[in-house]
């Protein structure tokens, strides 16, 4: 099976397994979570937990890729973080869209997968969606690579974010690309 899928409750353990693999050399995360991948894996599956539970996008390819986002009408609310995770969230949201947008959290392919295609395939889905619903789309890509996926996709990089003592992150926007026909 080679089709993308909205993830049930009984997948976050799929999704936040893929996500700990895809992140487990990502220079932002391992800035977060320098005692390793216990925590990460503990991160994405809250995450991904609490957007499945809100009724945001929680997809998966399974035991291949997935990705978490949030639809335009669909919010999370403040949870206490400390340290870096404190310090993160609080760079991000400064640099946050005010206007309507679905946002991607965090999408990523297990290794084995990687550079097949199934990263734009993803990102594929979640613009089209944005392109229906003519909102633009808003990410922060934690890698120099990442970003460059993200402009072929019609993303447009802004100002690049640095976190205190550690690495840069990217992020971008896209305008919704509209159907003249209708």
């Amino acid at each position: 099976m080679n089709t993308f899928r909205t993830a049930t409750a009984r997948d976050i353990p799929d999704v936040a397994a893929t996500l700990t693999e895809a992140f487990a050399t990502d220079p932002p995360t391992q800035w977060v979570f320098p005692d390793g991948t216990a925590a990460v894996s503990r991160f994405f599956t809250h995450v991904a937990d609490r957007v499945h539970t809100a009724g945001g996008i929680v997809e998966l390819l399974p035991d291949r890729a997935a990705m978490i986002a949030l639809p335009p009408h669909v919010r999370l609310p403040g949870e206490a973080a400390d340290g870096r995770q404190a310090e993160i969230q609080r760079r991000l949201a400064d640099r946050h869209p005010l206007t309507p947008h679905y946002y991607l959290l965090f999408y990523g392919v297990r290794t084995a997968h990687q550079g097949s295609g199934l990263g734009g395939r993803m990102l594929a889905r979640l613009t089209s969606r944005a392109d229906r619903d003519r909102v633009g789309t808003y990410t922060e890509a934690s890698t120099w690579r990442g970003a460059r996926l993200m402009l072929r996709h019609g993303f447009h990089a802004t100002r690049p974010l640095r976190l205190p003592d550690g690495p840069s992150m990217f992020p971008l926007w896209r305008d919704p690309i509209h159907d003249h026909s209708d």
